[in-house]
């Protein structure tokens, strides 16, 4: 008979150290008193693919559900910096989208509509106005320029490291070098976890394993319906036109998207053939891994760089210093992967963020706890739900890989 007298259990484990996790984490531990919230980590909390991230908090969506979910991410860094004192560095200088094609052009004003029409303030500008913005900038006569003041970026680290610092000092447990290692179900529960260091009971299991999320769940029965795909970006020397208070910007002609990083640029490409990664073969952390194709990244940056450095031409004459790659799970129709899969009981997703996972960390966090808790979540979930495309989703389908390596080459937003 099985030994169940020593069994550790918990009320809600949640699986994933990163941005998510520790999101939910926060909202949980400010809610569920009196509840055991434990978060289990492999590794260290917040040093995989969100540290990784380009940590872009744009509020202008084309879907226009998705703006609560990133206000909500504003104020949870208002609320962290509260709460353990610490200073998150979010830098608020405004996001510049600059579209040349009619085409872009349209997209870009539908954007400044949905986003007005939300509240977000919008201002139009001209050349004049972002010379000395973006010195860097080369702008075409006829571009439509878009200017959102109240945007910010941030560190996905530094970001991940406060959810989960406030998180414990709520009241949550945080546990590093514990690996899950699968999830227990006895018919349709979820009734726990399996790790390196033994079995976790749990009456609620919340996935936010980032892109490992989907190979945990397919080996009870659970598809996901996302695949990870490269996001990767590089960081060019000090250069005197960089500053860190200059705005980030978009650039659809280009498929890219620039930041400052200090006194250097960071920039990135939407390449149109991306690249994507089987879950079966994801290492067990990003330091260091090596894509098998454009490891380096040079096929992409030489197939962006025509249509960038019409916009940058300067670049040609500075080095790049740093090459930073990662993974996000991207979902065929840019959706998120939130909440309960029915038929299943006790287990929650809190994944597939589709390139905005640090932009929507609060939202995410804050409508998984809500479910977790069984409250009315503040947002309408139906858009994220797990089973949108049938319940036989195998992550590891090529033609699935390929819509996700597609859904991100189309992004023209953060």
């Amino acid at each position: 008979m099985e030994n169940t007298h020593n069994l550790e259990s918990a009320d809600i484990v949640i699986i994933g150290g990163g941005v998510l996790g520790g999101a939910v984490a926060y909202y949980l531990s400010k809610q569920a008193a009196g509840r055991r919230v434990l978060v289990l980590e492999r590794h260290m909390v917040a040093q995989g693919n969100s540290s990784l991230a380009a940590g872009l908090l744009t509020r202008g969506r084309l879907y226009p559900d998705l703006i609560p979910m990133v206000k909500e991410t504003y104020q949870a860094i208002e609320e962290i910096e509260e709460t353990t004192g610490d200073s998150l560095d979010m830098r608020r200088t405004g996001c510049l989208y600059a579209a040349v094609s009619l085409g872009f052009q349209d997209e870009i004003h539908k954007l400044a509509a949905v986003s007005s029409q939300a509240g977000l303030k919008v201002e139009w500008l001209d050349r004049i106005d972002t010379a000395p913005m973006v010195p860097w900038l080369k702008l075409p006569s006829g571009a439509s320029l878009m200017f959102m003041a109240e945007d910010g970026y941030i560190d996905g680290y530094t970001l991940a490291r406060g959810y989960i610092k406030a998180a414990r000092l709520l009241g949550a447990e945080i546990r590093e070098q514990t690996a899950v290692l699968s999830l227990q179900r006895t018919g349709e529960r979820i009734k726990g976890v399996e790790t390196t260091t033994g079995p976790i009971s749990a009456s609620i299991v919340i996935d936010a394993a980032g892109v490992w999320a989907g190979l945990l769940a397919y080996n009870i029965g659970i598809g996901l319906p996302m695949a990870p795909v490269r996001s990767h970006y590089w960081i060019t020397t000090n250069h005197h036109d960089f500053s860190p208070d200059q705005p980030f910007v978009i650039l659809p002609d280009a498929r890219a998207y620039t930041r400052p990083q200090g006194n250097r640029l960071l920039f990135g490409f939407r390449e149109p053939r991306g690249v994507s990664v089987d879950p079966r073969d994801l290492p067990e952390q990003m330091w260091g891994y090596t894509f098998q194709k454009d490891p380096n990244g040079w096929e992409s940056l030489l197939e962006g760089m025509p249509e960038f450095v019409k916009f940058f031409p300067q670049l040609e004459k500075i080095e790049i210093s740093s090459y930073v790659r990662g993974l996000s799970n991207y979902t065929p129709d840019g959706r998120f992967v939130l909440g309960t899969l029915p038929g299943i009981k006790g287990f929650l997703a809190a994944t597939g963020c589709a390139g905005a996972g640090i932009a929507m960390s609060g939202g995410i966090g804050r409508a998984v706890a809500e479910l977790a808790l069984e409250k009315p979540p503040f947002i309408d979930l139906e858009p994220h739900r797990i089973d949108r495309f049938g319940a036989a989703i195998n992550p590891m389908d090529p033609v699935l890989l390929k819509q996700c390596t597609d859904a991100r080459s189309g992004k023209i937003t953060g």
